[in-house]
This record gives structure tokens, C-alpha cells and sequence, in this order.
């Protein structure tokens, strides 16, 4: 894929410690499944931003196991593990994006002619429903923190300064100020989002037939549905939820990251401003004394 090509609109923008990483999002064929992310090259052009690309700081910003991927594909070198900076380096004078593609593992394929699943099978089944319920209460902690971030982000924003501060501030730093609490207009329509997009997962008409099926612990209701089925079901849930999940602490770490720079700014400000003030009652004080 080119840097040309069009994305899909449900992608994840994922950072790995507060530093954006990739683009990311799955494709499917017939039964294969796809991981691709999409590099940015502008975004690496130190060594210490480049020792965060590594394809273990990949999956762990998209929350994909090491043990779900086949093997790593970049043009037409593959493996099961590749140097993501050897091939930055290697790209063509104004390459905007290095595309990576993931090739995830087929799902077990069952005994043919087996209809019915044996109790072993749901077993192993219902290891990853729960580990889709992991997922889910990770989704949901998120959201609960993303109103609360919400809430200081726009607080933050509304902030004006005090009287004192308006006569002693330093221009610069009401202009640098200002200009990190522009960032909060950028970041909401994310929180906002994803606060939706967590809200309504649990009421996926899918997802609720899958917890009908798992409500006996382990042995389903009707043993006659197919083990292939689910799991198809499962694995694309667990997908939808890694997504999410990936989405939601891009977002988060944007939004601390927002309101860290805006405290430093107001910070920078207040100090300035104090130091403004006692400079000019001293130099009061000073010229008081010749009169």
C-alpha cells in the first residue's frame, strides 16, 4: 500500500508513551486476517524517537499479542520479525509513510464433519469470551477516566486570568498559554468519540448473542451451534475490542499530555507574572526613598 492509498475511517491513531506511533487497522480476506500499520516518516527523524520503533512497541500499542502474528511484511522483505528502522532508512527521498502488514494466525481449524463442539472446546472458547470481558472492563475504566480528563480539559480551558495577573503577566506567556488551550478544541471531538464508541460496544446485538452463549459457564445452550462459528464471532470481537482499547489510550495519553502542557504554561506564567509584581513594588519602594 502506498502512501497514496485511501484508509479505512476506523482506524487507531496509537502513541506508545505519549508519543504517536502509527495508524493502524485490521483488513480481512476470506479468512485471513490482516494487521496494518501506517508510519509516519517525519515523525522519526531523531535516534531517540527512532528506538521507539520496534515491532514489539507496535503490538503493544494496538494490544495484540506476539503469539497472534504469523509474520511481519514491509514490501517485499517478510519474517517473523523485522528491523523497522533499517527499512525508514532505506526509503526513497520524500517517502511520507512506511506501511507495514502484520499477517495474524488462521484460527484452529476444527475436525471435519464435527458439528457439535465437545465441552473441551467451549472450555477454550470461553477463555477468550473472558478475555474479551478483560478487554471490555479496561474499555470501560478508560471511558470513566476520559469524562473525568474531559472535565479538567475543559476547565482548564475556561481558566482565565486574575486581575493581578493581567497587569504583571509576560506577553509571551499569555500567548503561549492561550496557544496550549487551543489544543483542547482538537482533542474533545476524540474524547467525545470514544466515550460514544465505549457506551454503546456492550449493546452490539452480536455481542449480546455471544453472552447468551456463554451464560451455562462453558456449556452452551444449544450444543448444536457451531464451535467455528464462535469462534469467527469471538475473534472478530476481540479485534473490534483491541481496536477500541488502542483508540482510547491514544486518546487519553493525547489528552494528559494537553493539560500537562497547559499547567506548564500557566505555571510559567504565574511565576513571571509574581516576579513582574515584585519588581515593580521594589522599584516603588526604591523611588519612594528619594523623595
Amino acid at each position: 500500500m502506498s502512501a497514496a492509498d485511501d484508509v479505512p475511517d476506523e482506524r487507531a491513531f496509537l502513541k506508545f508513551q505519549g508519543e504517536e506511533l502509527a495508524e493502524a487497522w485490521f483488513e480481512n480476506e476470506g479468512e485471513q486476517t490482516t494487521l496494518i500499520f501506517r508510519i509516519r516518516c517525519d515523525h522519526f527523524q531523531d535516534a531517540e524517537q527512532r528506538r521507539r520503533l520496534t515491532c514489539e512497541n507496535l503490538l503493544t500499542a494496538a494490544a495484540v499479542a506476539s503469539d497472534e502474528v504469523e509474520s511481519w511484511q514491509v514490501g517485499d522483505a517478510s519474517g517473523t520479525d523485522i528491523d523497522l528502522i533499517e527499512h525508514l532508512s532505506s526509503l526513497p527521498p520524500g517517502a511520507k509513510y512506511l506501511t507495514i502488514h502484520v499477517r495474524m494466525k488462521l484460527p484452529r481449524p476444527e475436525v471435519p464433519g464435527e458439528q457439535e463442539a465437545s465441552l473441551q472446546q467451549w472450555q477454550a472458547l470461553e477463555v477468550m469470551w473472558k478475555t474479551i470481558l478483560g478487554l471490555e472492563a479496561s474499555i470501560d475504566s478508560s471511558r470513566l477516566g476520559m469524562d473525568g480528563l474531559r472535565a479538567e480539559m475543559e476547565t482548564a480551558f475556561k481558566r482565565s486570568m486574575s486581575v493581578e495577573e493581567k497587569l504583571n503577566a509576560l506577553q509571551s506567556d499569555v500567548v503561549q498559554w492561550n496557544k496550549s488551550k487551543t489544543r483542547v478544541h482538537h482533542a474533545l471531538p476524540k474524547v467525545r468519540e470514544f466515550v460514544h464508541r465505549a457506551t454503546w460496544a456492550l449493546a452490539q446485538p452480536e455481542r449480546k448473542k455471544l453472552e447468551d452463549v456463554f451464560k451455562n459457564d462453558g456449556e452452551p445452550r444449544d450444543r448444536a451451534i457451531s464451535a467455528q462459528s464462535v469462534r469467527e464471532q469471538l475473534e472478530h470481537l476481540q479485534k473490534e475490542r483491541q481496536v477500541l482499547f488502542a483508540q482510547g489510550n491514544a486518546v487519553y495519553q493525547e489528552c494528559r499530555g494537553i493539560l500537562g502542557e497547559i499547567q506548564r504554561a500557566l505555571g510559567a506564567l504565574q511565576r513571571n507574572a509574581a516576579d513582574n509584581a515584585r519588581r515593580k513594588r521594589s522599584a516603588s519602594r526604591e523611588k519612594g526613598k528619594h523623595f
